[in-house]
């Protein structure tokens, strides 16, 4: 399920979508929310709770962008549990905010390895309703500016593999949410 609706689009239009932009929706809406949650490193749309591992070495660890972090613990190469942290053990930032993009670990550094950290959490952005209203009209004024122009979605097909994306005045379109993740 897409984050924008048709309904959407016509909201911001002002106006009924004609029959080619119809035709053209679901495509250009797809390959811009694709593009999104690829740059931010989350979804856009509501998920179920997933675990993701990150180096240690750090106290202060980036994660990619998430809500309602259930879980953090040490794991072996085997990713067997060696420890799981208290709530106390660290404080998820930045704390004024509901989207999550960074642990820190309140004794100090994590402890050295190669994926040894699991985190658990939403790894999305749907819960924090303002980045959340930010990347929707970010894809919608993107979504406007592809009706005007068709040329900046392509298609291609090779050997029965076929892959949708956007070019780059799209992408350039979006430019503007990366001072949202800037360590993206």
């Amino acid at each position: 399920m897409a984050l924008i609706s048709t309904a959407d689009l016509e909201a911001k239009l002002g106006r009924p979508l004609t029959t080619g932009e119809q035709q053209g929706f679901n495509q250009a809406n797809a390959a811009i929310q694709s593009y999104v949650e690829k740059v931010i490193g989350s979804s856009v749309e509501s998920v179920s709770p997933t675990t993701r591992y990150y180096d240690g070495g750090v106290q202060h660890l980036s994660i990619d962008p998430c809500t309602s972090i259930s879980a953090v613990k040490y794991v072996d190469d085997t990713l067997a549990v060696e420890y799981t942290f208290t709530s106390t053990d660290y404080t998820q930032e930045p704390i004024n905010r509901v989207c999550k993009t960074m642990i820190r670990n309140r004794p100090g550094k994590f402890t050295e390895g190669i994926n040894n950290i699991s985190v658990t959490a939403k790894f999305s952005i749907y819960e924090d309703s303002s980045v959340l209203n930010i990347i929707k009209d970010a894809i919608l004024d993107s979504l406007v500016s592809e009706l005007a122009s068709s040329d900046n979605i392509k298609s291609e097909s090779i050997e029965g593999y076929s892959v949708t994306y956007v070019n780059e005045q799209t992408k350039a379109d979006l430019d503007g949410l990366t001072y949202l993740f800037p360590e993206v």
